[in-house]
């Protein structure tokens, strides 16, 4: 009863708040990031007592909720004047599948969390999850005056990359000869990841997407040939292809898994950025691949007062760090609109690094991954290795 009236009592504070004239004060700096439920569990996470209503019922309520504020984010402070920089997290109501089934409902309650978000003080504001694909990567919000958007692509992809080449080194990956597979490749994660590791020495490459996303596919392979000239690609549209896949980056924002136990071989390493989570359960059960979130950071003495399921209580998902570098500098402009630039990805790289901001322990949904596992998995690989020369 009590997380009820709490939760009445802090929605009609939101909504009034996006209703009412502007009172933030204009001269301090804040930040937002903005979320949502992947699916009705995270909803049950943070509202326990909404288990009590059917499930339909409980559909029906988040589809007309408005945005409201889930926590506040301390920690952070101004690299220019070492002061307080005050941050909240956000959510829209709607759950992944919802978000995708209704794409104009979504795009509605993301332009009315940008308005609280404003009025709440954010003078940037990061998107998380969905709401950045559903808004073709903030193009559709660039009408919102008086903040700033980033998309977070440009810190993900740096991080998915950097997690993958520390696993790549970790089992003594020859970077010249293992295939890698980019599952959702032509989006803007998928796709600056890719070039990433490709200036990074990888050269065997399966890009898989959409068919329709030819275009995109063009300009990547470009690209990639430009940053590493013995680059071998294949394109395709089937996630069956990942089968022959050494390492399987994937970055999709599909609502249910794509990839699942059937599709991959023995020995496969699989980098997961997607959420939701693009590798189904069954793939955990397997003991000779190996599943790692890619999009966690540690982010040292920032508390976000939230639960993000995550190992560490100072782990963050990269698209929120990025808007807490970007917060620290007291970013004035839109930071990645639509598609990030290895410009953009070293400059957050760097800014990152000067906050003490690093790839976070290797973590799954259903795990802390321990050294032991890691090492079983090295000699997997090397077995397999053995076999195949």
């Amino acid at each position: 009863m009590k997380n009820a009236l709490k939760l009445v009592l802090q929605s009609a504070r939101d909504l009034s708040t996006r209703l009412l004239p502007d009172r933030s004060d204009k001269n301090k700096y804040g930040f937002a990031f903005l979320v949502h439920p992947r699916d009705i569990r995270d909803v049950y996470r943070k509202y326990p007592f909404l288990r009590l209503l059917p499930v339909t019922l409980l559909e029906f309520f988040l589809r007309w909720y408005w945005p409201v504020i889930l926590s506040h984010v301390t920690g952070l402070v101004s690299r220019k004047t070492g002061k307080p920089i005050h941050g909240f997290i956000f959510t829209i109501s709607l759950t992944a599948r919802q978000m995708m089934e209704n794409r104009a409902c979504a795009l509605r309650k993301i332009k009315q969390a940008i308005i609280l978000a404003k009025k709440s003080g954010a003078k940037i504001i990061g998107l998380g999850g969905l709401t950045s694909s559903l808004s073709k990567g903030g193009l559709d919000l660039l009408g919102a005056r008086g903040i700033n958007i980033t998309t977070g692509h440009a810190y993900t992809a740096y991080n998915v990359a950097q997690t993958l080449l520390k696993l790549a080194d970790f089992f003594g990956t020859n970077r010249k000869t293992a295939v890698l597979a980019c599952v959702g490749a032509a989006g803007s994660v998928g796709s600056t990841t890719a070039q990433l590791l490709a200036r990074e020495g990888f050269t065997h490459f399966i890009l898989i997407d959409r068919e329709h996303k030819r275009q995109q596919f063009e300009h990547l392979v470009a690209q990639i040939q430009r940053l590493n000239s013995h680059a071998h690609i294949s394109l395709s549209h089937r996630i069956a292809d990942i089968a022959t896949a050494d390492f399987i980056v994937t970055t999709t924002n599909a609502p249910e898994a794509v990839v699942h136990s059937k599709d991959l071989k023995h020995g496969a390493v699989v980098v997961d950025d997607a959420q939701p989570s693009d590798v189904a359960p069954d793939v955990l059960t397997r003991g000779d691949v190996l599943v790692v979130e890619a999009g966690v950071v540690h982010t040292p003495d920032i508390h976000n007062h939230f639960n993000f399921n995550l190992k560490d209580r100072f782990d963050n998902f990269c698209c929120l760090a990025e808007v807490l570098i970007l917060a620290a500098n007291e970013w004035d402009k839109h930071f990645v609109i639509n598609r990030a630039t290895l410009e953009l990805v070293d400059r957050i790289a760097a800014w990152g690094k000067e906050l003490g901001f690093r790839v976070a322990e290797f973590q799954n949904f259903n795990e802390s991954i321990s050294r032991e596992r890691l090492e079983k998995m090295r000699g997997i690989i090397q077995e397999r290795h053995e076999l195949q020369s």
